[in-house]
C-alpha cells in the first residue's frame, strides 16, 4: 500500500512539473508573439490625429483671433507599391492661403511651403517593422518621417482663416496645425520638465540643431510658448477626413544636421555632384526666402563636365517663394561632375535625385541600403573633405612654424595655400628667421578676394557677423560671454606658392593684413607618385582631375604651427571645408619670348644627319625665308625663287627618277620662260649644275615628259611663298644613352627648351616614351621667395601626336620622318646659371631630336599670378 502511494505521488509531481513548465513556455510564446510585439509598438507610440488631403483638395482651418505664429505638422502617405529603402528622400508642399475675416475672405497670405523628408524603419520581424518614426493602424499604408512647417503670421491678422491644399498628384498629405497666441499660463514646475521635454523634441524636429547648441534666448522662447490644436471647420467625413498616426522618436542615424544643411544653396555659392552615367537625374530647385517674389531668370547655372573633358552649361531661374523647379538632365556614359551655381541674390534650396548605383561617393556618404531595389532614386550630397587651417589676422597671434632647414633643396621645401576670409583681399608676409631670431628673409603675397564657390571655412563662435582676428582677440569684448552658434564664412579662391626656405632657418612667421586662412605643407615624395583612393582611383581622365579628392599616396603634408594651442584659443583655429569633384586640368603656362630661335648643341658627339623639313604654308615670312630648297616638278608649274648674290654656290638641281623606264628622257630648266639648262635622264639619282643665274626673284619651270619626275633647288622660295620650301635641319640621334643639353638661364625669368623629336610613327604614344632630368635630379634653386610654381627635377613624359609634314634625309624622300615638340620650361625658381637637361627614350625605338631656345628670357621683375584655378595639384619638385 505505502509503496503505490509513494509512485501515485511521484507521477502526481511529474505532471505538476509538466504542467508548470507548459504554463511558462506558453507565457513567454505570447511574450514574443508577434501580436504581442505589435501590441507594444502601438502603446508605447503617441496616437494623433490628422487631417488628410488627397490630390487637389482643400481644407479650411479657422485660427484663434490672437494668433501670432502657426506650427504645420506634416507626413507624406506614400502611393501605394512604392517599395521602402532607407536611402529614399521625399520632397513634397503643401499650398496655404490665409483669408482674412467676413464672408469674402480676402486673401492676407499666400505661400507655397516645400521640405524634404524620409522613411525611418528597422527591426523587420514576419512583415512588420518593430521601430518606425511614424506609423497608422493599417501595416499596407506607408507614412513618412514627420516634419515640422513653421509660419509667422503678418501683423492684424485678426480673426482669419487657413486653407491647406496639397499641390502634389500621387500619395496624400496628412497635417495637424497648432497656433500659438498672446497669452502665456504660468507652469508649474512639472509642467516646465514636460515644457522643456518637448521643445527639445520640437527643436530636433524643426532645425535639426542639438537642444545644447541653441541659445538660452531660443530655449527659454521654445520652452515657454504654448501651442495649441487648432481644429478644420465643417463635419468629418464631409468636408474632411481624418487619420490616426502613430508617432514614435526612432530616427535613422543619419545626419539631420549635415542633411539640412547641404540642402542649402546659399547666394553665389555651388553644389557639386559626381554622378556615373548613363543615367538621368532630377533638379529640383525652390525658394523659402519670402522676398523672392518673383523668379530671376538665368539666375542659376547647371553644368556638367565629364571624365573626357566634355562639359556643358545651361542657365535656370531661380524660383520665387512658393515656386518648383524640375530639370531634368541626361548624362551619357562615364563620370561627371554636376555643378548647381546661385547666382542669385537670394538662398535657394536643392535637391539632385537619381539612382543609387548612378552616384559615384564613397559609401559611408551613402548611409544604410538596407534591401533597396535595384534603381531606387536618392538624394544626392556632395562628398566634403575637411581641412584644419589656422587664420592669421592683424588681431591674433603671429603664425608660428618650426622648422628645420639644413637638409637638400627638398627637406626645405614648404608648400603655402591662403584664402582670404569675407569679401575683402589680403597681403601674407613671411619672414625666415635663424636660431638667433634674426631675420633670413622675407617674401610676400597677394590673396585676392574672389569668391571660391565650392569652398567654405566653418568658424568656431564668435560674435555675430566677425571673423577670427577681427577687434582683438577672439572678438569684441561685449561677445565673449555670447553663446552663439558655429557659422560658415565665405572664402576665396585659393593663392598657392612655393618656398625654399634659405640654409639655417629655424621658424618662419606669417602675418596677414586680413583674416586668412593658411595651410602649410612640406614635400616627401611619393614613391609611386600621388594617387587618389576609391571611388576616384578606376577612372580615366583626360585633361581633366579630381580636386580635393582623398589621397591613398601624398607628397604634400600637412604642417601645423607650434602655437597652434594659442591661435585655438583666440579662435584662430578653422576647418576649411570643400567638395570633391572633377575640374579642367589648366596647362602649365610655356615661356615664350619674341626673336630669333638659338640653336642648342647637345653634350659631347653624337651621331648626326641633316634632314629635309617642308616649311609650314601658313607659317609664311620669316618661317619661309629659312627655307633653303625649293622643290620644282612638272606638275606644279612656275616657281617663284630667290637668288641671292652673297650665296657663294652655285645653282644646283638634284633630280629625283620614281620609274627608271623613265630614263632617257629630256628635262629642260626655264627661267622666266626662257630656256637655261637642258639634260638628259641618264639614272634615277642625279645632279645638274645650272648657269649663274643674276641675283632677285625669278620663276622656275621644270618641263619634261617623264612621270614621277622631281627636283630640288638650293635656293630658297620667294618671300610670301612658303609652299613647297625645304629647309635643312641638323639632328641628334637618341641612342640608348640619352642625350644631356645645356641650357643658360641669365635671369629670374623662366626659359623654355623646345625639344623637337623626330620618330617613325605620326601618332601620339599611350605611355611615356621620354624621362627628362634636370641637373641630374637636384637643381639649383633660389631660397627664401614666393613662386607660384616649382620645375620638376625629373618627368616621364607622352610624346604628342605629330601634325607636321613628314621630314626625310636628303636624296631619301621614301624615308620618313615625324616630328613634334616637346617644351620643358625652366622655371624662376631656378637660379641663373647653366643648368643641363638630360632626355632619355624608353621604348621609342629609332628617333632624332633636334633642340633651341628663343631669344633670351626675362631679367627683371616677373609678374607673379597667385590666384589658381581650383585644387592645386599633387606635384613633385
Amino acid at each position: 500500500m505505502k509503496r503505490t502511494t509513494r509512485v501515485s505521488a511521484l507521477v502526481g509531481l511529474l505532471l505538476s512539473l509538466g504542467l508548470v513548465w507548459a504554463a511558462s513556455a506558453g507565457v513567454l510564446w505570447n511574450a514574443n508573439s508577434p501580436t504581442v510585439a505589435r501590441d507594444a509598438k502601438y502603446a508605447d507610440a503617441e496616437r494623433l490625429v490628422f487631417y488628410r488631403l488627397e490630390p487637389g483638395t482643400s481644407l479650411r482651418i479657422p485660427l484663434p483671433t490672437d494668433a501670432q505664429a502657426l506650427r504645420i505638422m506634416t507626413h507624406l502617405v506614400l502611393p501605394p507599391g512604392e517599395t521602402y529603402a532607407p536611402e529614399n528622400q521625399y520632397v513634397y508642399g503643401v499650398d496655404l492661403r490665409l483669408l482674412g475675416a467676413g464672408a469674402q475672405g480676402q486673401p492676407l497670405l499666400a505661400r507655397r511651403l516645400f521640405t524634404r523628408t524620409r522613411q525611418s524603419k528597422a527591426q523587420p520581424v514576419d512583415g512588420l517593422w518593430m521601430q518606425e518614426s511614424a506609423f497608422t493602424a493599417d501595416p499596407g499604408v506607408q507614412l513618412t518621417d514627420g516634419r515640422e512647417l513653421p509660419l509667422t503670421l503678418p501683423p492684424g491678422s485678426g480673426s482669419s482663416t487657413l486653407e491647406l491644399r496639397y499641390p502634389g498628384t500621387r500619395g496624400a498629405l496628412l497635417v495637424r496645425v497648432y497656433a500659438r497666441g498672446q497669452a502665456a499660463m504660468p507652469l508649474s514646475i512639472s509642467g516646465k520638465a514636460r515644457a522643456v521635454a518637448r521643445a527639445e523634441t520640437r527643436a530636433e524636429r524643426v532645425t535639426f540643431e542639438p537642444w545644447a547648441k541653441l541659445t538660452p534666448t531660443t530655449q527659454r522662447a521654445l520652452t515657454e510658448a504654448q501651442w495649441l490644436r487648432v481644429g478644420a471647420d465643417g463635419e468629418e467625413g464631409q468636408d474632411y477626413r481624418t487619420e490616426p498616426v502613430y508617432r514614435t522618436a526612432f530616427r535613422l542615424p543619419l545626419l539631420e544636421v549635415a542633411e539640412s544643411a547641404q540642402e542649402r544653396l546659399d547666394a553665389h555659392r555651388a553644389v557639386a555632384v559626381n554622378v556615373k552615367g548613363p543615367t538621368r537625374l532630377l533638379v529640383r530647385l525652390w525658394s523659402v526666402s519670402p522676398q523672392a517674389t518673383a523668379p530671376v531668370p538665368d539666375a542659376v547655372e547647371l553644368s556638367t563636365l565629364g571624365a573626357d573633358g566634355h562639359a556643358q552649361a545651361r542657365k535656370l531661374a531661380a524660383p520665387a517663394a512658393g515656386d518648383l523647379s524640375t530639370t531634368e538632365v541626361e548624362l551619357p556614359e562615364g563620370i561627371h561632375t554636376l555643378t548647381l551655381a546661385n547666382g542669385a541674390a537670394g538662398d535657394l534650396r536643392y535637391a539632385i535625385e537619381g539612382p543609387r548605383e548612378a552616384w559615384l561617393a564613397p559609401e559611408p556618404l551613402k548611409g544604410a541600403v538596407g534591401a533597396a531595389a535595384a534603381g531606387a532614386r536618392i538624394a544626392y550630397l556632395p562628398d566634403t573633405r575637411r581641412v584644419e587651417s589656422y587664420v592669421a589676422g592683424p588681431g591674433c597671434q603671429a603664425y608660428e612654424l618650426a622648422v628645420e632647414a639644413d637638409g637638400d633643396a627638398a627637406a626645405r621645401l614648404l608648400r603655402l595655400d591662403a584664402r582670404s576670409l569675407g569679401a575683402g583681399p589680403s597681403s601674407v608676409t613671411l619672414t625666415m628667421l635663424d636660431a638667433r631670431g634674426r631675420s633670413l628673409s622675407e617674401a610676400r603675397m597677394d590673396v585676392g578676394a574672389e569668391g571660391a564657390e565650392l569652398e567654405q571655412v566653418n568658424l568656431p563662435p564668435l560674435a555675430q557677423g566677425l571673423l577670427p582676428c577681427e577687434q582683438g582677440v577672439g572678438g569684441s569684448e561685449e561677445a565673449q560671454g555670447m553663446r552663439v552658434a558655429e557659422q560658415a564664412a565665405r572664402v576665396s579662391r585659393p593663392a598657392s606658392a612655393r618656398l625654399v626656405l634659405p640654409t639655417g632657418t629655424r621658424r618662419v612667421r606669417i602675418q596677414a593684413s586680413h583674416p586668412t586662412a593658411l595651410n602649410l605643407y612640406s614635400f616627401l615624395q611619393a614613391k609611386e607618385g600621388p594617387s587618389a583612393s576609391a571611388p576616384y582611383s578606376d577612372e580615366t581622365l583626360v585633361d581633366v582631375r579630381w580636386r580635393h579628392a582623398p589621397l591613398e599616396e601624398r607628397s604634400w603634408y600637412p604642417l601645423r604651427p607650434f602655437n597652434h594651442r594659442a591661435l585655438a584659443a583666440q579662435g584662430a583655429e578653422v576647418q576649411l571645408v570643400s567638395q570633391v569633384g572633377l575640374e579642367p586640368i589648366v596647362p602649365e603656362p610655356t615661356h615664350v619670348t619674341s626673336g630669333v630661335p638659338l640653336t642648342l648643341a647637345p653634350e659631347g658627339a653624337p651621331p648626326t644627319q641633316e634632314l629635309l623639313e617642308p616649311v609650314d604654308p601658313d607659317a609664311r615670312g620669316q618661317d619661309a625665308a629659312k627655307a633653303a630648297f625649293t622643290l620644282l616638278s612638272p606638275e606644279r608649274g612656275a616657281v617663284r625663287a630667290h637668288f641671292d648674290s652673297r650665296v657663294p654656290t652655285r645653282p644646283e638641281l638634284q633630280l629625283r627618277l620614281e620609274d627608271a623606264a623613265a630614263l632617257g628622257s629630256e628635262v629642260e630648266v626655264l627661267l622666266d620662260g626662257a630656256p637655261l639648262h637642258r639634260a638628259v635622264l641618264h639614272a634615277t639619282r642625279s645632279r645638274e649644275l645650272l648657269p649663274p643665274i643674276p641675283p632677285g626673284v625669278h620663276e622656275v619651270l621644270l618641263r619634261s615628259s617623264a612621270q614621277g619626275l622631281s627636283a630640288l633647288l638650293n635656293r630658297p622660295p620667294a618671300g610670301g611663298e612658303g609652299e613647297g620650301g625645304l629647309r635643312t635641319r641638323t639632328v641628334y640621334r637618341l641612342a640608348d644613352g640619352g642625350l644631356r643639353i645645356p641650357v643658360v638661364k641669365r635671369g629670374r625669368g623662366a626659359v623654355t627648351l623646345n625639344m623637337v623629336l623626330y620618330t617613325q610613327s605620326r601618332a601620339a604614344s599611350s605611355a611615356p616614351r621620354l624621362r627628362v632630368s634636370l641637373d641630374g635630379g637636384a637643381p639649383r634653386r633660389r631660397t627664401g621667395q614666393l613662386l607660384p610654381r616649382l620645375t620638376r627635377a625629373q618627368r616621364e613624359l607622352a610624346l604628342p601626336a605629330s601634325d607636321k609634314p613628314a621630314a626625310f634625309p636628303r636624296g631619301q624622300p621614301e624615308v620618313h620622318w615625324h616630328a613634334r615638340t616637346v617644351p620643358v620650361t625652366l622655371g624662376e625658381d631656378l637660379a641663373p646659371g647653366v643648368h643641363w637637361v638630360s632626355l632619355k627614350a624608353q621604348g621609342l625605338g629609332p628617333a632624332w631630336a633636334r633642340f633651341f631656345v628663343y631669344g633670351e628670357d626675362a631679367l627683371d621683375e616677373v609678374p607673379q599670378q597667385w590666384n589658381r584655378g581650383g585644387w592645386e595639384p599633387e606635384e613633385g619638385p
